[in-house]
């Protein structure tokens, strides 16, 4: 571009020269000029193209060189202590600068669910890595919004545990692993030929995780011990404990606060188990509350002890019993872990870089060599380490992305170059003098055959709805449905759920978007997907979701507060002069009278009536049946797909595998919604907003508790109470401008 941009500027002074001198000498350097500069334009564009070609070309080369290297056996390090696992991670600028200015190696890594799994089952599929090694720390520095992240994690540990098997489940390919996998391999008639012809046999992989302890006093039920026991090894310090007291849950009941200051609150709601609102009116478990969550309680636990054991390999003895003495126990110690079972080594260090060392036999002398082997024997003898370089989370997910990227490069070059050769038979003649032939080219034959020519224009879009229903996420979620909609590329949308619900209008907006898209909607359910959440996947033909996934919670509630008696305490006198018996039907400074409690209790029986038909017409079930699985209840995974809530397990990844499939081609290119706002309008924002936390002043937030007191409230589609909380700092957070984190 700059030579050409140079050539026309010295076409037009050589011209001009030309023309006022009459010089015929100038036309000739002009000539010669003209000449130089168009080959070397020609030669700068035939650098380019060739580079190009190189480039797309040898990615496959590039694969088969890898795979045929022994000397580099890698450990892929996966660092909980200080990983955030999120949804989908914010774009704002503050978390830039906060990005910045936490540096080190000790700053916490943001990671979306899903790019953690793909990495591992990449890690699985590549020859280069041998080994995964989890670090856990102290237990403190791990997050992750619930045991639904845990369990995608563990099952996509257990794909590289055995990815030198034959196996079922799951089967979910990127479109780089499809050139390596066959999904006729997963048949027993086709595994029992495949063993007649002459393949390697691939090598064993292992899997170790270090922690220095599971003693978390945050988390009773132990989610760092739930993770870590998915690895093949669990080593822990001789002087770490652990602590498995089991799952709880805790709710604060206000009923006698709320009196004591004057404050009546007036619960509507339908569903004997909706129990959202308890915390209001009663002064501690009623019988339904207990009962409903007993039952997650007992679900959540038997879920988990079951996983463990599983991948433990424990005795079939290790039954409830034996877990219901380990939760009364105590505190065990690291010896005790040991003689039980629930850990195989205590090392007083992390072995990785000693073990790493003594296999680099170019960094560490025969004699330091020995000391090593001794030193670490008692693992050896067990497992074989054969790792002998590190590699980062970070940077193998980075290579991951580039890969990709290298991958739709050459999916449209075979495409361009498919179009070409059907439209032009001088072009086909061209490429077969250099030996490049229609229909492979330059490719592999398995890899043409398997992904580039599957359709390689089709999408499936995988559109979030993360944090409680209120009218900012509906907003946000329907752009980006609106979006979906209009690419016609697009073949199916996946929801992907992690919400307790929220405002029945909001849920109604983002239900109904869904419908007017015309395209097939898979829902996939993380952590939660329960009341409002469970709302809007009605109308899915397929719901994936976690043993551990809470959902359900088919109930409706609304609350009216009267603060009659509360206003008189301090002097305060409020009159109103009204058309009509309803007018004051959401005013705090109003008492309840019989017209508005018969109005409101017949909202409640109306939209509960509506959310049942839903569940009835989208999932295939009478109306009879599913109100004994409604009435607020909440269920979890396990309990789901018994009552036809849900249809099967599995994750985002066999969510995306199922969509594929079933509406688009193996090939098909995945894209997230909602998007990050493009440069120019992050760029506004930041010269006109305030990118810091918001200080605010008492007077501010009285003013901004009135303005939302004085507003109607919503018709709550909510699991519990520190959801309508969360969901309350939502509000609060669009009424003064600032974060939840500044406002608690």
């Amino acid at each position: 571009k700059i030579i050409v941009e140079q050539f026309i500027i010295l076409t037009i002074r050589s011209s001009k020269r030309s023309i006022m001198s009459g010089n015929l000498s100038v036309l000739r350097r002009l000539g010669t000029t003209t000449k130089n500069s168009l080959a070397v334009i020609g030669l700068c564009g035939v650098v380019y193209s060739a580079n190009e070609l190189r480039g797309t070309f040898s990615i496959f080369d590039q694969t088969q060189t890898k795979s045929t290297s022994k000397t580099k056996k890698k450990v892929l390090v996966l660092p909980f202590h200080r990983i955030k696992i999120v949804e989908q991670k914010k774009t704002s600028f503050s978390t830039f600068l906060d990005k910045l200015s936490s540096g080190g190696e000790d700053k916490v890594m943001e990671v979306e669910i899903r790019e953690l799994v793909d990495a591992i089952h990449a890690a699985a599929a590549d020859p280069d890595i041998v080994a995964l090694h989890g670090t856990f720390g102290q237990g403190f520095g791990f997050q992750c919004g619930g045991y639904g992240h845990i369990e995608e994690i563990r099952n996509a540990i257990r794909v590289f545990n055995e990815s030198h098997r034959r196996h079922y489940e799951p089967k979910s390919y990127s479109a780089e692993e499809r050139i390596n996998h066959n999904d006729d391999d997963d048949d027993d008639d086709n595994c029992a030929k495949d063993t007649k012809k002459e393949m390697v046999e691939p090598v064993q992989k292992r899997s170790f995780a270090f922690a220095d302890t599971f003693d978390n006093p945050a988390d009773p039920g132990n989610k760092e011990y739930f993770l870590a026991s998915a690895f093949s090894q669990i080593h822990m310090q001789p002087r770490g404990n652990m602590q498995l007291f089991g799952v709880s849950m805790s709710n604060i009941f206000l009923a006698d606060a709320l009196k004591r200051y004057g404050i009546k609150v007036h619960v509507f709601k339908h569903g004997m188990y909706k129990n959202a609102p308890n915390s209001l009116t009663e002064r501690g478990y009623n019988r339904p509350h207990y009962e409903n969550t007993k039952a997650i309680l007992d679900s959540i636990n038997q879920s988990v002890y079951s996983m463990i054991s599983q991948s433990r390999n424990l005795p079939s003895a290790f039954g409830n019993n034996v877990w219901k003495h380990i939760h009364d126990y105590g505190t065990m110690t690291a010896r005790n872990c040991k003689e039980i079972h629930l850990v195989d080594h205590l090392p007083k260090v992390n072995q990785l870089m000693d073990l790493i060392k003594m296999n680099s036999s170019k960094d560490v002398d025969e004699k330091k060599s020995q000391h090593l082997i001794e030193k670490h024997a008692e693992l050896i003898n067990k497992v074989p380490f054969e790792a002998n370089e590190v590699l980062s989370l970070s940077s193998y997910m980075s290579t991951l992305q580039e890969r990709h990227k290298r991958q739709r490069r050459r999916i449209q070059l075979y495409d361009k170059l498919t179009y070409a050769v059907k439209r032009s038979t001088a072009f086909e003649a061209l490429l077969n003098l250099i030996s490049c032939q229609a229909p492979y080219f330059y490719f592999d034959k398995k890899e043409v055959d398997m992904v580039l020519s599957k359709g390689t224009k089709d999408k499936v879009a995988v559109v979030y709805v993360s944090g409680p229903i209120n009218d900012k996420l509906a907003r946000r979620v329907t752009r980006a449905l609106r979006q979906v909609k209009d690419d016609e590329h697009i073949k199916c949308i996946i929801l992907r759920i992690d919400s307790p619900g929220g405002g029945v209008t909001a849920s109604e907006t983002i239900l109904e978007e869904c419908k007017d898209t015309g395209k097939p909607i898979v829902c996939s359910f993380a952590n939660l997907a329960a009341s409002g959440g469970y709302y809007i996947s009605t109308s899915a033909e397929k719901i994936f979701s976690q043993q551990t996934t809470l959902t359900g919670s088919i109930g409706v509630f609304g609350v009216k507060i009267d603060a009659v008696e509360a206003a008189k305490r301090y002097g305060i006198e409020v009159s109103s002069i009204s058309s009509g018996r309803h007018a004051q039907t959401y005013s705090l400074f109003h008492p309840l009278n019989d017209a508005m409690k018969m109005n409101l209790n017949r909202n409640m029986y109306r939209i509960y009536d509506y959310f049942k038909q839903l569940v009835s017409d989208g999932r295939n079930i009478p109306l009879q049946d599913v109100e004994e699985v409604a009435q607020g209840r909440v269920w979890t995974g396990v309990e789901a797909k018994d009552k036809r809530l849900v249809d099967d397990f599995g994750g985002l990844r066999k969510a995306i595998s199922y969509a594929c499939s079933k509406h688009a081609s193996v090939a098909a290119e995945v894209e997230t919604y909602p998007k990050p706002p493009p440069f120019k309008e992050r760029l506004h924002i930041l010269m006109n907003g305030n990118f810091t936390s918001k200080r605010i002043s008492p007077t501010e937030f009285i003013e901004a508790l009135m303005k939302s007191a004085a507003s109607p409230p919503s018709v709550l589609l909510c699991m519990d109470e520190s959801h309508v909380v969360e969901m309350s700092l939502a509000e609060f957070h669009d009424i003064l401008g600032i974060d939840k984190d500044s406002m608690l």
